[in-house]
């Protein structure tokens, strides 16, 4: 941990203001921080910026909280005794691996601001480099560019969705050329078939119970991966690891996604097969 924290300098008063975070729905930063003056200096920041910020001081309750879903960003402190920040991405980049998550982008915080430390940082898979003492113009910045990166990578997922969709619902009409109702009668089968599945992992995990959860995410999972809808596939995986943790906040706000990916790729197959 570096506690080189200062606070703005008042003669800065005058400088332009950062710009702050879009609204209506401002991003979501979690700090990850040992020092609780650092924390609270950090979170007090990102507030005034515009940003919807929490903290945590623990690194093992920060990496479950990282891989809940419900941040957009992590600013993660280097030195932090027993998980230093290296070992925390490097333990939540295998867990979005295994889940099939996209990463969650990422900023390590130090107060060791030289290139080669910035390099090092970036090449151990940070999304960038926030030298400490954290100024607000600094941090603005920083978080522009990390989110900026995600938004072109999500617009990308998302539209490598469409196209293998697109493909499965022509590849199954070439399957029959004759018969054009069968791409339609299969995206009927998954509609009902997914629609009773996401009602069983609702109930699973409004009754924390993750017994059953398991067979009902991986047949999900497995029909998703079929038609080529490979970010709600991800989810399920996430919801899986999730419930297995027991963390039955993280798997709410995973539920919640799910069904919204499940409206879209409902949405996406129904238009494809009517062409």
């Amino acid at each position: 941990m570096n506690t080189s924290t200062t606070l703005p300098d008042p003669a800065d008063a005058d400088a332009p203001a950062p710009a702050r975070a879009p609204s209506p729905s401002p991003a979501r930063v979690l700090v990850v921080d040992d020092d609780p003056l650092s924390r609270s200096f950090q979170t007090h920041l990102l507030s005034l910026l515009g940003y919807d910020a929490q903290a945590e001081g623990d690194p093992e309750r920060a990496l479950a909280q990282a891989g809940s879903g419900a941040f957009d960003v992590l600013l993660l402190d280097l030195g932090m005794p027993g998980l230093d920040g290296f070992e925390v991405l490097r333990r939540l980049r295998e867990q979005e691996a295994q889940a099939r998550r996209r990463p969650l982008a990422v900023v390590a915080v130090t107060g060791y601001a030289s290139e080669a430390d910035r390099l090092r940082c970036l090449m151990a898979g940070f999304n960038d480099h926030l030298a400490k003492p954290i100024q607000a113009a600094g941090l603005s910045a920083t978080l522009q560019h990390v989110l900026g990166e995600a938004a072109a990578r999500e617009a990308a997922a998302e539209a490598s969705d469409v196209a293998r969709l697109r493909a499965t619902v022509k590849r199954l009409n070439e399957a029959r050329p004759g018969d054009r109702s069968f791409a339609p009668t299969v995206t009927e089968s998954f509609a009902l078939r997914s629609a009773q599945l996401l009602e069983t992992l609702r109930r699973c995990v409004q009754q924390r119970d993750a017994a059953p959860l398991p067979r009902a995410a991986q047949a999900l999972k497995a029909s998703a991966e079929f038609l080529g809808a490979l970010r709600l596939a991800g989810m399920c995986g996430e919801l899986e690891t999730l419930a297995g943790q027991c963390d039955w906040r993280g798997a709410d706000t995973v539920l919640t996604l799910m069904n919204n990916e499940h409206q879209v790729v409902l949405t996406l197959l129904f238009e494809s097969a009517r062409r």
